[in-house]
This record gives structure tokens, sequence and C-alpha cells, in this order.
């Protein structure tokens, strides 16, 4: 029994160690994060209740699993072969595609519970009547930014 035990955390260490990696080297994943993180106070803001913002979680683990089977697709491209190869730019593509399928979704997603719904109105309110928490979240925006684009762990 401890033996299945220390697989299953081995196999939980390897999984965070590849969020990890992803953190440290794909821009696009710690833009995902970012986003989500923005978001989340949104929809909190907003208003939107404990089904759209598991909806909006679905949303988020799917993006950001996307992205991390994109990279991993694309450095076992790399690893492979040497210059350029037609299948391999295929396979490239569509795993990109997949991401960009996936973001569309969530843009959709989105697009219905803070406009449609009202939450960004919402939250937009919340920000006017309260200048202390929109200046929190002006000064927020470099830090999100260098996380976003300059980070390297």
């Amino acid at each position: 029994m401890n033996r299945e035990i220390r697989k299953l955390w081995q196999s939980f260490a390897c999984a965070f160690r590849g969020v990890s990696s992803c953190l440290r080297t794909e821009r696009n994943f710690r833009i995902h994060i970012t986003a989500a993180v923005y978001i989340s106070l949104l929809a909190f803001l907003g208003g939107l209740d404990a089904v759209r913002c598991a909806v909006l979680c679905l949303c988020f683990s799917g993006m950001m699993s996307a992205e991390l089977l994109n990279t991993a697709i694309e450095r076992l491209c790399d690893r492979q072969v040497v210059g350029y190869d037609k299948l391999v730019r295929e396979a490239k593509d569509i795993a990109a595609a997949g991401v960009v399928v996936c973001a569309g979704f969530c843009v959709a997603v989105g697009a219905l519970f803070f406009l449609w719904e009202g939450a960004l109105w919402t939250a937009a309110r919340f920000f006017l009547e309260r200048m202390w928490a929109a200046l929190l979240l002006a000064l927020s925006i470099p830090a999100a930014l260098w996380f976003a684009f300059r980070f390297r762990a």
C-alpha cells in the first residue's frame, strides 16, 4: 500500500513540475492565469451566482489545460524533428487551433455572463462607488503585466 501512495505522490509531483515549467516558460499560460484572476474578481464583484462561477472555473481549467497540452505537443514535436517538417507544422497548428477554439468558447461564456447578465456593470458600479478599490485595481495592472510578459522564475 505504501508503494502505491508513493507512486501517487510522485504523479502529483510530476504534474506540479509541469505546471511550474509552463509558468516559467510559457507567456500565454501566464496570460491565461492573469485573465482568470481578474475575471474571477469581476465575477465576485458582479454578483455572479455559484453556477455561473462554476462554469467560469470550468472555462479556466479548460483553457489552461488546452494551453498545457499545446505546449506539450510543441515540445515533443521540436524534440523529434530538426528543421522543417510539414506534418510537425500541421500538428503544432492543430494544437494551437485547439487553444483558439477553447478561447473563443471562454469569450462567448464571458460575454453572456458579463454583458447579457449585467455583471460587468455591477462590478463597474462597485469601482465607481469605491475609488480606493479602483485605485487598487489600477495599481495591480503593472504587476499583472510584468507577471504575464516578463516573469521568469
